[in-house]
């Protein structure tokens, strides 16, 4: 029995586009929203009510186990996989005064705590780009200048009108650093492919790094110089223009008007513009980029897309377009909340109905 793949396997064989059964829709609702099997409530709805039989009685189902403990669960968990949170555990760094291995795990808990309130709260996809406040713990909260640190644990804090959203708090830009310099290349290697789904060139076969920084230079023109032979579809029009909106921070995250070179005190530019799917747009620097993004079509369907894709337990194909688009289409709404996106997508065919296989 134990071998059995009726045992080990959620199965949904028979004909195309035949409905689920109600114990089927109990069992891809329950181990998806809370990791575990049906509960007694959820199987008596499955057996011969028909509640579960419909798109309706699917969302009402499914809403009261998104209200459910378990359901955060496994949202954080689908948060750490989208975002890499376990980078958090081997983040290392040379010669930064003001760097302690303790400050990793506060790290990662910060940032699931962030999206911990996106999910529980009702709020959406707009909100990871534009709240303005985060989660800081004892040993975090000076790098975001003068703010008071809590005794102990995590708290909620205002984080400043030169950071909005997720990507501009410190977790995310202590991440993406080589050792106290900001890392421009995989801060932005990062928001194409985790947060706008932006297909990159292939890396060169042998990556040199950094050269030391001529007189004069700042760390933008260094990297465009390294990078200017990369070509459109590598550096130079998809990763640099994002990775640049954060020169701002330095390697650990703290803000700065100017950086230094030797003894020279050089003013930073964050400036750029970037081919989106609906058209370029240009931003100022990043809160201006995350703005942007708050809005952003490709941003939206990025989201939908990794989303789906985990609710669905299977990769995305090219004839899930049109369900994304109308899933990013809730997502960008006022009332687009991630819960709501989640409720949208169990009522769609694509969730409800057997995708077709031989029994």
């Amino acid at each position: 029995m134990l071998q059995s793949p009726f045992f080990l396997y959620r199965t949904e064989l028979g004909a195309a586009g035949a409905p689920l059964s109600g114990y089927e829709m109990a069992a891809k609702l329950s181990l998806w929203l809370r990791n575990s099997t049906p509960d007694d409530a959820l199987l008596d709805a499955a057996a011969g009510s028909g509640k579960l039989d419909t798109a309706a009685g699917a969302a009402a189902a499914a809403q009261k186990l998104l209200d459910d403990p378990a359901a955060k669960a496994v949202m954080r968990k689908f948060h750490g996989e989208f975002l890499h949170f376990d980078r958090f555990a081997t983040l290392s760094k040379v010669g930064v005064a003001n760097y302690n291995p303790a400050i990793n795990p506060e790290l990662a808990e910060a940032s699931y705590l962030f999206f911990d309130k996106i999910f529980s709260q009702g709020l959406g996809v707009k909100d990871i780009f534009t709240s303005t406040t985060g989660f800081v713990g004892p040993t975090m909260a000076p790098l975001y200048g003068n703010m008071a640190a809590p005794a102990s644990g995590f708290a909620e804090r205002d984080i400043g009108s030169n950071r909005m959203g997720y990507f501009t708090q410190v977790p995310f830009l202590v991440l993406y650093a080589h050792n106290g310099d900001p890392d421009s290349i995989h801060r932005g290697v990062s928001m194409a492919l985790d947060v706008l789904c932006a297909p990159l060139g292939p890396p060169a076969a042998v990556i040199p790094p950094l050269p030391t920084p001529k007189p004069g230079q700042t760390n933008r023109m260094r990297v465009d110089e390294h990078t200017k032979g990369c070509g459109a579809s590598c550096h130079n029009n998809m990763i640099n223009p994002l990775g640049f909106a954060f020169e701002n921070f330095d390697g650990m995250g703290q803000y700065r008007e100017t950086e230094t070179n030797g003894s020279e005190t050089l003013p930073i530019d964050s400036s750029g513009s970037f081919d989106f799917v609906d058209g370029t747009k240009t931003y100022k620097n990043a809160a201006e980029l995350m703005k942007v993004l708050s809005t952003d079509q490709q941003a939206h369907l990025c989201y939908t897309k990794k989303l789906a894709s985990f609710g669905l337990q299977r990769d995305i194909v090219d004839a899930d377009v049109p369900l994304l688009t109308e899933l990013a289409s809730t997502s960008a709404s006022s009332s687009g909340s991630v819960k709501k996106v989640m409720l949208d997508l169990i009522q769609q065919d694509a969730f409800r109905v057997r995708s077709g296989g031989a029994q």
